[in-house]
C-alpha cells in the first residue's frame, strides 16, 4: 500500500505492508532482516492496543501513531532494537506505522499531519 503524508506532500512508503490480525500485529517487524514499512491496524483506537515493543527486533525503526482520522497523534524516532520498554503514544491511536529509521526526518512528519493510504 502507498502511504503518504498529505500535509507535507511526502511519501512514507510505496509498498507498505498491512498487519490486521492479532498475531500479525504482535509480530510486527520482529526478525525481519531488511528495513520495510508495516502499518499495524488496531481493533479500536486506544493507547494500549497501539503500543509497540522492540523485543526480537534486528534494526531500529521510526514509529508514527495515527488516529482514526489518519492524523498523526505521536511520533518516536530511532526506537532501538531490544529496548526493554514499551513505546506508547501520548494519545489514543488506531494505526501504528513502523518504518525504517530516518523516515520521520526525511518526510518532516510532525504531530497533527494528515496521512492517506491507498492500494499501490
Amino acid at each position: 500500500m502507498k502511504l503518504v503524508n498529505k500535509t507535507r506532500k511526502t511519501t512514507i512508503s510505496e509498498d507498505a505492508k498491512e498487519a490486521r490480525s492479532f498475531l500479525a500485529r504482535i509480530r510486527g517487524l520482529m526478525l525481519t532482516k531488511k528495513p520495510q514499512t508495516l502499518v499495524l491496524v488496531c481493533p479500536h483506537q486506544s493507547v494500549e492496543t497501539s503500543s509497540v515493543h522492540m523485543w526480537l527486533m534486528r534494526q531500529p525503526i521510526d514509529i508514527i501513531w495515527l488516529d482514526d482520522r489518519l492524523e498523526v497523534v505521536d511520533i518516536y524516532e530511532d526506537a532501538r532494537p531490544w529496548a526493554l520498554r514499551i513505546f506508547r503514544p501520548k494519545s489514543p491511536a488506531r494505526y501504528v506505522v513502523e518504518c525504517p529509521v530516518g523516515t520521520i526526518r526525511r518526510t518532516k512528519t510532525k504531530e497533527g499531519d494528515a496521512f492517506s493510504f491507498s492500494k499501490a
